[in-house]
């Protein structure tokens, strides 16, 4: 069964904080917040930025950026049977991966690692930072 990430982003950089979302580039319209962690995708950032999210652009400060591609430097090892979860959170959605494989490391924060598949079928999912191994610069 497939499992989908909907909050995630194809592409894009990871909030470092959470961010306060406008409707307007200007930030006079605030409509709620995105949460630390959280993939979105940036198309243009300057002293804002407009990221697409659930089905819209909104805006947010650039600083609530990590500024990286999700592609990562480090790739690592999730073994068959480890569960990933749709967000950094044991009650969240979980999925438990019926093979072995590698991943990029998106981003880490405290236990939690924000991961890319590299199959062809490429998802965002959460793990526990203790699931991963065979840690290991990307080539």
């Amino acid at each position: 069964s497939a499992f989908a990430l909907t909050a995630l982003a194809a592409t894009g950089d990871i909030t470092a904080k959470d961010a306060k979302a406008y409707s307007d580039a200007a930030m006079t319209n605030y409509i709620g917040t995105i949460p630390a962690g959280t993939a979105v995708v940036v198309r243009s950032h300057e002293n804002y930025a407009d990221v697409y999210m659930d089905g819209k652009v909104v805006y947010i400060k650039s600083s609530a950026l990590l500024n990286r591609d999700v592609t990562s430097d480090y790739n690592a090892t999730l073994k068959e049977g480890v569960r990933v979860y749709q967000r950094a959170t044991t009650d969240s959605t979980s999925y438990k991966l019926q093979k072995a494989g590698t991943v990029n490391v998106c981003a880490v924060n405290g236990d939690w690692a924000l991961v890319q598949s590299t199959g062809s079928k490429g998802y965002y999912a959460y793990v526990q930072v203790s699931s991963l191994s065979n840690i290991r610069l990307a080539k």
